[in-house]
């Protein structure tokens, strides 16, 4: 059951659309995901918690020796460990 809803990509304006826009690329690219994941969706109605999630994610699961995959790969398996519903 869904308890945020979540924001529309098309619906998206300002600094959530550009984060959004870099989101998708970067997922296109490296997953070839053709949507932007809800995770990302569920953020957009408060820019600066998207921004700062956005940088962190940049941060910690787009730089070091494991592959992009590898590191989605740990982080599901994290998610799956702790019981979350997302």
């Amino acid at each position: 059951m869904t308890t945020i809803r979540l924001l529309d990509p098309t619906d998206a304006v300002g600094k959530t659309r550009e984060i959004f826009d870099a989101v998708l690329a970067r997922e296109r690219r490296v997953f070839g995901a053709n949507s932007v994941s809800n995770i990302w969706r569920c953020m957009g109605h408060v820019p600066a918690l998207l921004e700062a999630n956005w940088q962190r994610s940049r941060a910690l699961m787009q730089r070091g020796r494991f592959t992009p995959l590898q590191r989605e790969l740990i982080a599901t398996a994290v998610s799956v460990a702790n019981a979350c519903h997302y």
